[in-house]
């Protein structure tokens, strides 16, 4: 056996049979203590505001546009997991003044100890052909795999970030992001905020970039107005319309799956076909407005005023209308199952019976 036929031995008959069994003990690990990791996460973000604050007074233009949190290939190798929450300005890497916090996650990932060593007793058998630095490489890129994973955790805490009063500092910049990253390596965004009021002129010109840049992920469209315009067929994923009013505008058989439409006027749009999984219309006035055969998994249309709106053949299984109101809003042929309505609503938005079986009422008791 030489050595790439040790390396593959050792990663089909010993990695794959203990990592299963060590990623569970992680997972327990981060189910038991996730309150914990959330708040060291937000203690971090706050304690860089607040030094970015105080450098103000060195340095009065200094704000911060990225916070990063990165993971560090050296302290995985000396299995101290902790992670830094880094904050930069808008230069980004070539912040010479960046701030930065560290975060000890070492109570999570401290499984990974255990299944080191397991490796490096194993790896004997292989004389030689199995080292020290494959097992480094293992453990590096399980924890990497598993530190990625947590990013959609974050991502559901930090879902209304800009609405916390703590980020309403003047250290802040206008437009910021949230990154879950490796250390100058893979990198993904988890919030994304720009404050600056936009029109739809700049809206549309996004369509001419290159789809493969994927120029409305994660794009900002905040307390702007926007009227007549044909976007469908976008990939909008994370995309952001918070407290806008849109007059006219095509969404047909878009991708905004957890999308941000809280507190916005919408009025004559057309959301047919569309992927809107896990979208918030929460406080929004909807009218005159077509979301018939969209897939609106898990919705969120509280105390949402919604006026000749068209839900037709749409997938709303699991949408929350708790507080809504509802004039000559059609859910013909719309699967409701698990979807919550306030009980006061259930004789006046005619519901078939089928529909009613499958209903919940005020989050609580199936009908």
């Amino acid at each position: 056996m030489n050595r790439e036929e040790a390396l593959e031995h050792f990663d089909e008959n010993i990695t794959k049979k203990l990592a299963e069994d060590f990623k569970l003990k992680v997972e327990e690990n981060f189910k038991a203590n996730e309150e914990k990791i959330k708040n060291l996460i937000i203690a971090a973000m706050k304690s860089i505001i607040k030094k970015a604050k105080d450098f103000q007074e060195i340095k009065k233009e200094y704000k911060i546009a990225v916070f990063q949190f990165e993971l560090l290939r050296i302290n995985i190798l000396n299995q101290s997991y902790k992670i830094l929450a880094h904050g930069y300005n808008s230069s980004w890497y070539l912040d010479s003044d960046s701030i930065y916090e560290e975060i000890d996650l070492s109570f999570l990932f401290e499984p990974f100890d255990s299944f080191k060593e397991k490796l490096k007793k194993e790896k004997k058998m292989y004389m030689g052909k199995v080292n020290d630095y494959d097992i480094e490489k293992i453990i590096f890129e399980l924890v990497s795999k598993y530190y990625m994973d947590i990013s959609e955790n974050v991502r559901n805490w930090l879902w209304d970030l800009d609405e916390e009063d703590w980020m309403q500092e003047s250290s802040v910049d206008n437009y910021y992001v949230v990154k879950w990253s490796e250390y100058h390596g893979k990198s993904e965004t988890l919030f994304a905020m720009d404050n600056r009021e936009k029109n739809i002129k700049e809206l549309l010109e996004l369509k001419k970039q290159d789809e493969e840049k994927l120029p409305f992920v994660y794009s900002v469209w905040k307390n702007s107005v926007f009227e007549n315009g044909d976007l469908t067929n976008q990939n909008m994923l994370f995309i952001n319309f918070k407290g806008s009013k849109l007059k006219n505008i095509n969404f047909s058989e878009c991708c905004i799956v957890r999308g941000q439409f809280k507190a916005t006027e919408i009025k004559k749009c057309q959301f047919a076909n569309s992927k809107l999984v896990g979208t918030s219309f929460e406080n929004s006035k909807i009218e005159d407005s077509e979301f018939s055969s969209g897939n609106l998994l898990g919705g969120d249309f509280r105390k949402a005023e919604l006026r000749y709106v068209d839900f037709s053949n749409s997938n709303l299984k699991n949408s929350n209308f708790i507080n809504a109101k509802f004039k000559n809003v059609s859910f013909e042929g719309a699967d409701l199952e698990g979807a919550i309505f306030s009980a006061k609503d259930i004789p006046f938005i005619n519901l078939t019976s089928e529909q009613l079986q499958t209903i919940y009422i005020d989050g609580g008791e199936e009908i």
